[in-house]
């Protein structure tokens, strides 16, 4: 959104969404000079959807690990999400209203309530008909009443096992899901772990000139605790890593392990998900009180396809969902979205289950939503005169939330989101095999981060966006005012004197003429200079916040190479990490990170004093506000009076842009957050 609406010769504000998986600007530095913080108390909102039988994609925060059980004891099964993010950490109870899936495979959910606060790495078992619900290290025994209020420590340490792995960058180890299961048939219930060993893998800035991840792979192993005791004494022995065709079980990280009799031949079969987005399937070839391994088989669709999810760190829960006699899965996908696998009861030449694709769970609409770490930017896309939502996200996609109460309306009516699309299909940002700095086991991630604004000057409103490559593109308008529809992304071309520059860690190499700049970091097109033509104001490849100016030449448009003209005075700048200061003036630098550490900065311009000079905000505990204090001889300085309010929606990053719903002229704030929700505060300003 262009904030206040554009005139062809004058200064304008865009909005944008944004993205920051890691880091935020916490706190830059002190005083108000004039400018009143808001008081304490006064906090943003979740931005609400406001339509009565609206139905959309269930869905908590950041990361979705589900458990499925009838907790109410109506006879149908309901969902509980555990989401251990922030600010949506909770452990969330879905309802199910429809009735029994026997009969109905795919019931709309009630909007979730909170039992309790949630971890990391809640698992759910079924034991003699009966749930129980594990963490590294505890059991949980009033779970579907008090959520992880109450808890029970087990005789194994959560962190049993020691990587061995040389990588020093990162983690070593994630993703420990402990779970019960009489493995061996001898009616003593014994315990599971599928951990996740990051010591050969590093986690960041590992590849060769052409590409190659040259560290280890990331890996997924499986450990049995045998229980030589009974299940109401247990007595484990000591871990071992299972096996599978005399190999070490090792999936690509993340295994929730799920023993199940998948084949329909009396015993118990192994089932694994990985970090990324598929299945593994290892067929029990032995018998049900000696279980024996076949080498694992990657599970397909009936047409021969991949059985994938649409993003990863997937999380699959193996359970007869549909009371059909075959074992399906209920997967809770990395947006907070949770699908149902259904099983199709066929098997394959080889033996190995057919699934149906996943499809995901709906619920009634509460509030909005755009997958994880929502970027928003606020702009009359369909030219009704008032103001929709566009919204990027880790998946890399950008969908469309429709206004349908028009202009005026402080609190809209939403419609349910739409992912834009290109030549028919939904316009995706992906990492692939090398596209992330931090290496293959982000392949399908992409952190799409926009702006909209008429970039070639036809009249119509443009997409400028940015990802994970740091390939900064845009979206070309080929539709109407009314009717928009988009052209395939084309690279951003800029006048550089020489070759383009890049991160110094980038490994492939730009395109003639291309922009590239550090990863998730937001591209902010607008008249900044008044000429009556759309500029950028974008980080560089070192993380400076840059001017490029746009010309006319005859009857060609050029954008010039960047300029360092924004100042901060007196930055006191933390990215989570570390805090850097330097107490001189100097040009903005908004990240002095490396590689994966890098970029991950979202921005916004607005006038949200009422001064008549743009200020910026910088994503933080909720956005830092730089106050523009000068401008003069070419440059322009900023002042950080702190956060908008004192209220933190931070988890790994925030996304700040402005809106205008009731119409009154001033700048509201709009954050998106981890959990994929937009947050919503009026300026103060407002009478």
């Amino acid at each position: 959104m262009l904030y206040p609406p554009p005139k062809p010769s004058t200064r304008t504000v865009i909005a944008t969404g944004i993205l920051l998986r890691l880091f935020g600007l916490l706190g830059l530095f002190g005083g108000l000079s004039g400018f009143t913080r808001v008081a304490r108390g006064e906090e943003l909102v979740r931005l609400p959807f406001n339509h009565p039988g609206l139905t959309v994609d269930l869905g908590v925060g950041l990361w979705a690990w589900p458990i499925v059980w009838d907790v109410d004891g109506d006879g149908d099964y309901d969902l509980i999400v555990s989401c251990p993010d922030k600010p949506s950490n909770g452990i969330w109870f879905f309802e199910n209203v429809d009735g029994d899936t026997a009969e109905n495979r795919f019931p709309v959910f009630k909007s979730p309530q909170r039992l309790s606060h949630a971890t990391h790495y809640v698992m759910p078992s079924y034991v003699d008909g009966e749930l129980r619900v594990l963490s590294p290290g505890f059991e949980y025994p009033d779970f579907t009443r008090s959520g992880l209020t109450r808890r029970v420590e087990l005789p194994i340490p959560p962190n049993f096992y020691s990587p061995s792995g040389q990588q020093p960058r990162g983690p070593k180890v994630r993703h420990n899901q402990w779970r019960y299961v009489d493995f061996d048939g001898d009616g003593a219930v014994d315990l599971v772990v599928g951990l996740e060993d990051w010591s050969y893998y590093g986690w960041d800035d590992a590849y060769d000139d052409e590409g190659n991840w040259t560290n280890g792979p990331l890996r997924g192993y499986v450990f049995l605790f045998r229980n030589l005791g009974t299940t109401a004494e247990p007595n484990y022995a000591d871990p071992v890593k299972l096996e599978a065709a005399g190999e070490i079980i090792d999936v690509y990280g993340c295994p929730s392990p799920n023993f199940a009799d998948f084949d329909g031949d009396g015993d118990l079969d192994l089932l694994c998900g990985e970090f990324l987005d598929g299945f593994t399937y290892f067929e029990n070839v032995g018998t049900r009180t000696e279980p024996r391994y076949a080498a694992g088989r990657r599970l397909q669709t009936a047409d021969g396809l991949p059985l994938t999810m649409d993003l990863q760190m997937i999380v699959p829960i193996a359970i007869d969902w549909d009371r059909d006699g075959d074992i399906d899965l209920v997967v809770g996908d990395e947006d907070g979205r949770v699908a149902l696998i259904e099983n199709t009861g066929r098997l394959t030449a080889d033996r190995t289950p057919i699934f149906l694709p996943p499809r995901y769970f709906q619920q009634q609409a509460d509030t909005l939503k755009c997958g994880a770490l929502a970027t928003p930017a606020v702009y009359d896309w369909d030219g009704d005169g008032d103001l929709d939502i566009l919204c990027g996200n880790t998946a890399g996609y950008i969908e469309y939330f429709e206004n349908l109460s028009g202009p005026g309306v402080e609190f809209p009516r939403w419609a349910a989101p739409v992912r834009l699309e290109v030549d028919g299909q939904p316009f995706r940002i992906m990492a692939g095999q090398n596209g992330s700095i931090q290496g293959p086991a982000e392949a399908k991630w992409g952190y799409s981060c926009l702006s909209v604004a008429d970039w070639d000057h036809d009249g119509l409103p443009d997409l400028i966006v940015n990802g994970i490559w740091g390939r900064v593109s845009w979206l070309k308008n080929v539709g109407t005012r009314t009717e928009p529809r988009l052209a395939a992304a084309e690279p951003i071309k800029v006048d550089w004197p020489a070759g383009p520059p890049k991160p110094a860690w980038t490994w492939w190499q730009p395109q003639a003429g291309e922009l590239v700049t550090q990863w998730r970091t937001t591209p902010l097109a607008l008249d900044w200079t008044g000429n009556g033509l759309t500029d950028l104001v974008v980080l560089d490849h070192e993380g400076y916040l840059t001017l490029l100016r746009r010309q006319r030449r005859g009857d060609e448009l050029t954008l010039l190479p960047p300029e360092r003209v924004f100042y901060g005075d007196n930055l006191s700048v933390t990215d989570g990490r570390h805090t850097i200061v330097d107490p001189t003036p100097g040009p903005l630098q908004l990240n002095r990170g490396t590689a994966g550490a890098s970029g991950r900065r979202k921005l916004w311009l607005a006038d949200w004093d009422g001064d008549g000079k743009l200020d910026l905000m910088a994503n933080s505990a909720n956005a830092n506000l730089l106050i523009q204090t000068e401008a003069a001889d070419g440059r322009w300085t900023f002042r950080d009076v702190g956060p908008i309010v004192e209220q933190s929606i931070q988890g790994h990053s925030t996304s700040p842009t402005v809106c205008d719903f009731n119409g009154d002229g001033i700048p509201d704030f709009l954050a998106g957050a981890e959990d994929g929700r937009l947050y919503y505060y009026r300026n103060p300003r407002t009478p």
